[in-house]
């Protein structure tokens, strides 16, 4: 079983050695704390000191700050760049504290803070006069300054817009009012017309009317502009470029406020630190001279749990005890290299519960066998297995990031094994290899390739409904011997036994009919769907005390045979997303042959569709054969034997973002 075995741990100290234990506590990283159960619970028990963290929590906030904004100005960084020593290091556990207090983090806020107020400035006055530009520019063949614009005291002006359909009609009547009306028109287009219209202010209500008639939209310049707009325009072209050597002044300095001050990240991890050590108090409960604490251990970390406290401390006493039936245990999962990336599968459906079954060993052979079959490109597999490797060892990811890209690596070696026995390299690629290296396709598709799956499918269809028939007898399997194991003998063999022996009985008559098999087996098979059917009925409604409801409920049982045909059908998929993998893949092959002779251009039509379109059908393939790999495993496999549902062991410990932290052993 792969389920780690857990013991509840019980530590109790003087209450002075308090934030060294938990120093301890978190460089072990062994011990997933929680609250002190009830049986502990005194009247003179308790609950330790409010914790406050609103210190930690803002200086966290505001290093967060400053990383994120500066990690905009890393710029290209070399490999080998000096200035990066700080995050290449490992640093001791127990020197933080001393690096964090010779950084004045404050002080690199502060200008964060004042470089970024400053970058926003710029960008809102940017912005500002971009606008005002946008309007001047419709002006600018206006030669009259923009102050003068609020008339005199002899006349009055008005500037805007008018749709075009209404120009003519609408200045004709203002024209009417008398002669002392000077109009302009600016420019004119499909929809709208500019004007200018200087009047006397005895006109002003009639002009005011008319223009209200034709719904005339009036514009007015920003009142603290000077000068013509042409004028102001050049005026904010010079401020555009005003306004960029300051940003590239600001951003010089941010720059070199980046490479100088890099142990940021030594701080917000040190902080980090700090605060989980805070955060985990609440947990806590205390005498007056006794502090106590309780939490799960994996069994394997006992011993190295006492033998680093006893060998320090004095004052400390620990117990260690089964856990128990009704209490909420933690899971942790304990699987080799090669079974562990398939935890993802487990995990992403649900971890085992404690004495529960962990599937995860199971699943593995068939999962890796099922991508395999659903990709089925040798190509495809090598370009996959490669990209996720590159991808694993750039970004370096650690989790269930690290174990997804090493199972899709391992579907990717799959892909290449299944897609190199079906002679598919990027669909039919080999057949268009020059005739200098057409030795490599004589190896790979006669001697390696066992079948072609668009010829011949049934083979592949066959296999697939096998493997189906195969996962559905190991997950029933399953489930009896766990029944045995948890000591229920009778509910395994009326529930399992039954239906292993129905359906094991069809299965061999099937293979009776087709195959010139002894009469012997034939009479062997009908017998044991006799067996099995009549073992459903008289056993699957034993829930039931009355006869008749029982014996109904086991015939209506027997339509489960129903499902299990399906689940097996089910497994068709496999051969329907190889076999479409492998015709899209073939369908770019084809497309490509179409476009390479038109002239000139061809050679560009060949890179884009052949590279494009294989690309293209490596993500949507990889994507279907995870998700209905992922789906027979939960819906045909465990549903015959696991529930999951368990609560993940999350240890106490060092955690960090940025920098690496050695503890010591």
């Amino acid at each position: 079983m792969a389920v780690c075995k857990v013991k509840k741990v019980n530590l109790f100290t003087h209450i002075e050695l308090k934030d060294k234990i938990i120093e301890e506590l978190q460089q072990v990283g062994c011990i997933q704390i929680t609250n002190v159960t009830t049986k502990l619970e005194k009247p003179d028990l308790l609950t330790y000191k409010e914790i406050k963290t609103s210190e930690i929590d803002s200086a966290l906030s505001e290093v967060k700050y400053c990383i994120d904004y500066l990690s905009n100005y890393k710029g290209k960084v070399k490999r080998f760049n000096k200035s990066l020593d700080w995050l290449r290091n490992v640093y001791d556990y127990d020197k933080l504290s001393l690096l964090f207090a010779q950084f004045d983090y404050k002080k690199i806020y502060k200008m964060c803070k004042e470089l970024d107020g400053s970058l926003a400035e710029l960008k809102s006055r940017e912005n500002h006069i971009e606008g005002i530009k946008d309007q001047l520019t419709e002006w600018k063949e206006l030669n009259i300054k923009i102050q003068d614009l609020g008339g005199t005291k002899n006349t009055k002006l008005i500037l805007g817009f008018i749709a075009s359909k209404d120009c003519i009609s609408c200045l004709e009547e203002i024209k009417k009012i008398g002669k002392e009306i000077d109009i302009k028109k600016f420019a004119e287009d499909k929809k709208q017309c500019k004007i200018i219209i200087i009047y006397i202010p005895e006109f002003h209500l009639s002009v005011k009317k008319i223009l209200s008639k034709y719904n005339f939209e009036y514009f007015k310049f920003p009142p603290e502009l000077k000068g013509t707009p042409l004028e102001v325009i050049k005026n904010i072209s010079e401020e555009f470029k005003d306004i960029r050597k300051k940003r590239e002044k600001i951003v010089k300095a941010s720059r070199k406020l980046y490479k100088n001050n890099l142990s940021l990240y030594i701080a917000f991890d040190h902080l980090f630190i700090s605060k989980n050590k805070k955060d985990i108090e609440k947990y806590f409960k205390q005498t007056k001279n006794v502090l106590i604490l309780e939490g799960w251990i994996l069994e394997k970390d006992i011993d190295s749990l006492k033998k680093r406290l006893f060998k320090k401390y004095q004052e400390i006493e620990i117990f260690f005890s089964d856990p128990k039936e009704n209490e909420d245990i933690p899971v942790a999962l304990n699987n080799n290299k090669i079974i562990k990336p398939f935890e993802v599968i487990t995990e992403l459906y649900g971890i085992p519960r404690y004495k529960e079954f962990d599937p995860t060993p199971l699943l593995m052979p068939f999962f890796f066998i099922f991508f395999g079959m659903c990709l089925s490109d040798a190509g495809y597999g090598l370009i996959m297995a490669g990209l996720f490797y590159f991808a694993s060892k750039k970004f370096k990811v650690g989790g269930m990031a690290k174990k997804l890209f090493n199972l899709l690596i391992l579907g990717g070696l799959s892909s290449f094994i299944v897609g190199a026995f079906m002679g598919s390299w990027l669909g039919n690629t080999l057949d268009f290899l020059p005739y200098q290296i057409i030795f490599i396709r004589n190896i790979l598709l006669n001697k390696i390739a066992l079948i072609n799956p668009i010829n011949n499918p049934m083979p592949i269809l066959i296999l697939s409904l096998i493997l189906g028939l195969i996962q559905i007898y190991t997950g029933i399997t399953t489930k009896f011997i766990a029944n045995i194991k948890n000591k229920k003998p009778v509910d395994g063999l009326m529930d399992q036994g039954s239906w292993l022996l129905l359906i094991t009985g069809f299965l061999v008559l099937g293979i009776a009919n087709m195959f010139p098999l002894s009469k012997l087996i034939l009479y062997l098979s009908r017998y044991m769907i006799i067996g099995g059917t009549l073992s459903i009925i008289f056993t699957q409604g034993r829930a039931n005390k009355n006869i008749i409801k029982r014996i109904g409920a086991g015939i209506l049982a027997l339509y489960g045979i129903i499902g299990y045909l399906s689940d097996v059908l089910s497994y068709s998929r496999l051969f329907a997303l190889g076999l479409a993998t492998g015709v899209i893949a073939v369908a770019v092959n084809t497309l490509v042959l179409l476009v390479k002779d038109i002239p000139y251009i061809g050679f560009i039509f060949v890179i884009l569709i052949y590279f494009g379109g294989h690309l293209f059908n490596i993500a949507i393939s990889t994507l279907s054969a995870f998700i209905h790999s992922a789906r027979l495993q939960y819906v045909e496999f465990f549903t015959k034997f696991y529930h999951g549902g368990g609560a993940a062991f999350i240890p106490f410990k060092v955690e960090t973002k940025y920098v690496k932290i050695h503890t010591k052993e």
